[in-house]
Order: structure tokens, then sequence, then C-alpha cells
């Protein structure tokens, strides 16, 4: 697959029609409620949109689609927090058919890119104990263990410089 065939892109919950878009990726996505918790663990399946809003969309993000051939195959979420200098990734979904192409480390050094030009130098995410491929895939890209919680939720945190 050569990169011309890949785009990243953004794309707003507040936007009527990137709403229609994300809720039928999503849904998709969702329709299996193991990928359901392990992208968001308080979310109760069958997957809900207005539910996904309501939970971390309400404050300011950012979101990111990949696109493969036009066709939206990933997503990713960033919260910037200026007074921690800090931001936070969230909500990391590749299509199942799509998994392990490297389109998530993608994503994730996108994200990063966006994060660097706004003065930030640390980025934390949070990924469930039982998602492996997902904390093999932070710690390839040096994300590094600094909590763990009674759930089996894993804070991780990257420092950018």
């Amino acid at each position: 697959m050569s990169n011309s065939e890949i785009s990243i892109s953004t794309i707003s919950y507040n936007k009527k029609e990137d709403l229609r878009i994300l809720n039928a990726c999503l849904s998709s996505w969702f329709s299996d409620p193991k990928i359901l918790h392990f992208v968001h663990p308080g979310m109760t399946y069958p997957f809900k949109i207005g539910r996904w809003i309501n939970l971390s969309y309400l404050n300011k993000s950012t979101t990111f689609i990949l696109k493969y051939n036009n066709w939206i195959i990933g997503h990713l979420s960033i919260r910037i927090n200026k007074e921690s200098e800090s931001a936070h990734l969230f909500h990391l979904i590749i299509d199942s058919d799509y998994q392990r192409n490297g389109y998530a480390k993608k994503l994730i050094i996108h994200a990063e890119k966006v994060i660097t030009k706004k003065n930030i130098n640390k980025i934390n995410i949070n990924v469930m104990k039982k998602n492996q491929i997902a904390k093999k895939l932070y710690n390839s890209l040096g994300y590094l263990d600094i909590s763990i919680n009674k759930s089996g939720k894993i804070k991780m945190l990257k420092n950018l410089v």
C-alpha cells in the first residue's frame, strides 16, 4: 500500500455531516462489545453516539480520521490541557480489516506532531491491561506506564522533550 492512498484529516463532532459519518463508522466498529470496552470501558453496549459524546466530547477536543482510498479506517482524538502543558490521546480505533498495518502508529505520530506544534511537552494515554496489542504499540512509541487502577486501566506517559 502506498502512502498516496492514505490521508489523515480533522473531523468534528460538532458538525452535523461529520457527526453522521462518525456515527456510521463508530456504530460499525463497535458492533462487537469487546472492542467498545477496550476503547472506552465506561460505555455500555450497544453503542449510542449521544452517550459517547456526553462522556467524552463535551470538552474541547480534536479528532483525526485516517482514510485509505477515501474510506475511513481509523479514528483518534486528543485533548490539550494548556495549564498542565499536557495532552491526552483517546479513542484510538482502527477498523478490524486494516489492523496491524501501521495505521494506528501513523495516527499517533500525526497527533504527536500537532501537539508538539502547540508547545505541549507531555502526552498521556490510557489502555486496558488486557489490551496487550495496544500497550505494546504505545511502548514501542516511547510511552511508559505510570499507574494502574483497580479495573486494570493503565495510564501511560510520553515526554516529548
